[in-house]
């Protein structure tokens, strides 16, 4: 039997470190100020980070975060890699002055860019199987493989099942085509699977009939070990219980999926064991939703929100439940997690839904569109969401969100902006023109101003781009889980800009040290002291560019419907304004859909509609209980046949990426029943229904007015 290397490696060899030091008298009150004093050190420094990449960074919901007591943030989607960490430690930092522990996957902490800086901020790592996938010996197929049969037996040939593999171990196919556990291990040749591949024989895709060929024919393989995690739950108990904050991405690696992936029981676990072992009679441990809500994660000068959803409080009647009836207390409490997630965040279940979805937002606020903060923009966005998805199979609904579609990718033909649209005209051509060459002589000018610091920092921009393209492709080749692999490009725009930028700076400064002293420009003036005023000035410079360029690119973004406007023919005047109209008659679609379902669906549907039109940019308190308590089919629930809760060693902590599962999947054993039980929304009376709509036509229509 292959030796587990995780009974070795899940367990923190600094905490360990930091238990024995912290045993010597007098050294625990020292260790405990270094350690903050690092922590607060490297958030400091990359709170400068974030604030550089992103444009805005705007934090809603700050009052949920707990000043004191023990605290888990459930941070989802993972949609930017090792950024995603970043924004959440720094924002709970700023917010609440709380210093967040993240577990951190093993893999990335034996990294030096990533380890450093996450022991520095107490991260916990954990082994995850699909990072300890290696090659075996021989090929493998499925005994009597068929869809009447339980393709459960695995016979190989040339293999040596024994010396490579372990039971509750991974068997895997080639190119992440899928894996399962091993039950048991018979002989070197034959092995016993817990469960059959996931295929569908009635319908497979073209991912299971390559699937079904190799299982048939006998393929090559992968296996992993099985992970003990038990040292890692004991370390999570511990550090919960101390009082300490704990941040979890509980769908595992990053992803550019519009949904959520599956969450595992590890997350309920940690709470109710950590509440369960605790000898405090009134210990609470407090599950804080976090959702991260993106405007293009991927570019640099992006915009981001994060939202801090409603806490969950997991109480000592909870632990003991939980000790009686581990099961359905697991269930319950990672269904409650999953719902909570849903309320702060956007998912949807396929790409053209979400952008024909942002689409319809944008046609519905474009009257107001300036003034509506970030926040407000996230939660229409998921409202209208909300409301598609429950009403998706309506005729009319079908309809709309097709016009919405052809009307966005008529918009990406043309290259232009829903929000330009409107600012296309053919009358008056003159006063047209002079806004033209206005804005294009600002365009020039502040591209001038910015040109001195984009000469200087370009190879950054050359180099990162490359190079994040490059783990682009390297990270979609190995997962099946992502579309484009979007999620790993503003990591590594990062990454390369944190290693060049203080290199590049070092060599103008260099030069310019050079220079004023051969040239005797820098008089008795220090070179050391030259140097350092250089790399200053060199860093001022490059930040000032990118200030003033931003304010150019405004000013760029708007010459293309100026450029419509003046040199389109009589033939190109016409699609424009039918282009208008459409978009006219699509945004008087889009409000209509929203007031006929939308009070049936939220119960603060009037407020909100009234906040959106006078919003104050103080008030963080939208409400947004607007989801059916039923409508949860992203936890997956744990089943008689899944592992034993009571062993630990067995729980999974992060979703396996490499499985193939996607949020999408119904295979949840209480999926049916939730579709079944899900009450269907009760549209209002027609004439109440009508009234409404005309008086709230008129609200709109004075606004575009």
């Amino acid at each position: 039997m292959a030796e587990d290397p995780a009974n070795l490696k899940s367990e923190n060899p600094d905490s360990e470190k930091q238990r024995s030091w912290a045993s010597v008298p007098g050294v625990s009150f020292l260790l405990s100020l270094f350690l903050m004093f690092t922590y607060d050190l490297v958030i400091w420094f990359f709170d400068m980070v974030i604030h550089t990449f992103f444009r805005q960074l705007t934090m809603r919901g700050t009052f949920n975060i707990p000043k004191k007591g023990a605290v888990i943030f459930v941070v989802a989607p993972h949609h930017n890699q090792f950024v995603d960490p970043l924004v959440l430690m720094t924002s709970v930092r700023k917010a609440a002055g709380r210093r967040v522990s993240l577990l951190t996957a093993a893999k990335s902490y034996r990294t030096w860019y990533v380890g450093v800086p996450a022991r520095l901020c107490s991260a916990i790592p954990v082994e995850r199987a699909q990072d300890l996938v290696h090659a075996a010996t021989g090929k493998i197929r499925v005994e009597n493989f068929g869809p009447e049969n339980e393709n459960v037996v695995i016979i190989g040939e040339g293999t040596r099942f024994k010396s490579e593999a372990m039971a509750k171990g991974l068997i895997g196919l080639p190119r992440y085509l899928g894996n399962a556990q091993i039950e048991e291990i018979e002989s070197d040749t034959r092995l016993r699977l817990r469960k059959a591949f996931k295929i569908n024989f009635d319908k497979p895709s073209e991912k299971e009939e390559e699937m079904i060929c190799l299982l048939t024919e006998g393929t090559d393989y992968v296996v992993a070990p099985h992970v003990d995690n038990h040292k890692v739950f004991q370390n999570v108990f511990d550090h919960l219980n101390a009082e300490k904050v704990l941040g979890i991405f509980p769908e595992g690696g990053s992803h550019d999926r519009p949904n959520l992936l599956p969450l595992k029981p590890g997350v309920a676990i940690m709470a109710l064991g950590a509440v369960s072992q605790s000898k405090d009679p009134n210990q609470v441990v407090k599950i804080i939703p976090v959702g991260l809500n993106y405007f293009h994660p991927h570019k640099f000068r992006s915009r981001v929100v994060i939202e801090f959803g409603k806490p969950i409080l997991v109480t000592k009647d909870d632990a003991a439940k939980y000790e009686k009836n581990t099961r359905d207390v697991v269930n319950k409490l990672l269904d409650l997690i999953t719902l909570r997630l849903k309320e702060i965040t956007v998912n949807c279940d396929d790409y053209d839904t979400l952008m024909t979805i942002h689409a319809a937002r944008r046609l519905y606020t474009s009257s107001v569109r300036k003034s509506i903060p970030l926040p407000l923009v996230v939660e229409m966005s998921r409202r209208i969401l909300q409301g598609y998805q429950k009403y998706a199979d309506r005729p009319d609904v079908q309809q709309l969100k097709n016009a919405v579609y052809e009307y966005n990718k008529k918009l990406m033909i043309l290259g232009l902006h829903d929000h330009q649209v409107e600012s296309l005209t053919r009358s008056n051509r003159l006063s047209v023109l002079i806004m033209f060459l206005h804005r294009l002589f600002l365009t020039t000018l502040f591209f001038l101003l910015s040109l001195p610091g984009v000469i200087m920092f370009s190879p950054v921009f050359i180099v990162a781009r490359r190079i994040s393209r490059e783990k682009q492709k390297q990270a979609l080749a190995g997962s099946t889980v992502k579309i484009k692999a979007k999620d790993v490009i503003g990591t590594w725009k990062i990454l390369v800009a944190l290693v060049l930028a203080p290199a590049l700076y070092i060599f103008w400064a260099a030069v310019a040290t050079f220079a004023l002293v051969k040239f005797g420009i820098a008089g008795s003036v220090p070179k050391t002291l030259t140097f350092l005023i250089g790399y200053l000035i060199c860093v001022l410079i490059t930040y000032a560019s990118l200030r003033v360029g931003e304010v150019g690119m405004d000013a760029y973004k708007s010459l293309t419907p100026l450029f419509y406007s003046i040199l389109s023919a009589h033939r190109d005047i016409l699609q424009i304004e039918n282009l208008k109209e459409t978009r006219r008659k699509l945004a008087e679609q889009v409000v209509e859909f929203c007031d006929r379902y939308g009070p049936s669906m939220f119960d603060d549907f009037d407020e909100f509609y009234n906040k959106y039109h006078g919003y104050n940019e103080d008030d963080d308190k939208i409400r947004h209980d607007t989801m059916q308590t039923e409508d949860i089919s992203l936890s997956r629930s744990v089943s008689p046949n899944s592992v034993s809760l009571s062993n630990l060693s067995d729980i999974q902590i992060f979703s396996n990426a490499y499985d193939g599962t996607e949020s999408g999947d119904e295979s949840s054993p209480h999926s049916e029943d939730r579709k079944a039980s899900e009450p269907e929304a009760t549209p209002q009376p027609k004439e109440e229904q009508e009234a409404q709509l005309r008086l709230r036509k008129t609200k709109h229509s004075q606004v575009n007015d």
